[in-house]
């Protein structure tokens, strides 16, 4: 039988070495992946110039822009919700920069950290409402308790420094008080404002322990000392006087209950500003009683 001719594909076929592939082949692969990349390489392309497109559209147009002046009967462009005591012109002055701009360029994150800042604000949300429009709610801080803060030197020699009131809240955080304030808290004694932030807030707290474990006593506790932390002091109201009593550190609602059962049989020593201590269980025991006033040089003796 005569034998068959090999074609030229078939005889390059036995004469290439393993692993080798045709010239075609390798020509094919090559075309697919330049084609494939140029596809990449186009998509690119195509979403960075939308994305541009779309910054400019959002950066350009006077629809986004923030309105300069508030217009009468529109809604304001930066709407401000939850300040009472915050100052409300300073949280807009944070936002006039913005003013006659884009919606899409400000910077929601900067703008809260900068509220978060001022007096009284405890939390800020900013957000953007569209298409030009700012949203802002506070979130102001509570007050706990009164503090007394060094105002000046007086010069009197019984008195030689003049305090002024303050605010304080459950973290500690010093606030200043606003005029039309009337507040029903207690004066908080053993805090200063030199005094670390975490020292403030534990004492605030540990006053805070102590309200809620003298709960049905609150309404004639108007001062509470944590001078000696973990112990504490309260100026206690009854039978018309005000007195002192150290009611140690544990145990504070047992001693005060023990207290006002037998106040009746102690009320020769209940006057205004003794100093009682409580400290020791089932015992009350006297430790000061007020000074007489003093006289002034040249009173008539």
């Amino acid at each position: 039988m005569a034998r068959r001719r090999k074609t030229e594909p078939e005889a390059a076929a036995e004469t290439r070495k393993p692993g080798q592939t045709l010239p075609g082949i390798d020509a094919f692969r090559l075309l697919k992946f330049a084609a494939l990349t140029s596809a990449v390489v186009a998509v690119v392309f195509l979403v960075a110039w939308l994305l541009w497109s779309g910054e400019q559209f959002l950066s350009n147009d006077s629809r986004f822009l923030i309105a300069q002046h508030d217009a009468a009967g529109e809604p304001a462009a930066v709407e401000i919700s939850g300040v009472r005591n915050a100052s409300l012109r300073g949280i807009q002055e944070i936002f006039d920069q913005d003013r006659g701009r884009s919606l899409f360029k400000l910077d929601p994150a900067a703008r809260k950290a900068r509220i978060d800042e001022l007096p009284w604000v405890k939390s800020a949300t900013v957000r953007r409402i569209w298409p030009n429009r700012v949203a802002v709610e506070i979130v102001e801080r509570v007050p706990a308790a009164f503090i007394q803060a060094p105002a000046g030197v007086t010069g009197s020699m019984h008195y030689p420094v003049a305090y002024r009131p303050m605010l304080i809240d459950d973290e500690g955080e010093i606030l200043g008080i606003k005029s039309q304030q009337a507040l029903a808290l207690p004066l908080l004694k053993g805090v200063r404002i030199q005094d670390t932030r975490e020292l403030r807030r534990a004492r605030v707290r540990l006053m805070a322990r102590l309200i809620h474990d003298l709960a049905p006593y609150r309404g004639r506790i108007s001062e509470i000392d944590v001078s000696a932390a973990p112990a504490v002091s309260i100026a206690y109201e009854i039978q018309g006087v005000t007195v002192d009593l150290f009611l140690g550190d544990t145990a504070w609602r047992e001693r005060l209950d023990y207290f006002s059962r037998n106040a009746e049989s102690i009320r020769h020593v209940l006057q205004d500003r003794a100093v009682l201590d409580l400290s020791m269980d089932q015992r009350v025991i006297l430790k000061s009683l007020p000074e007489p006033p003093k006289t002034e040089e040249g009173d008539a003796k």
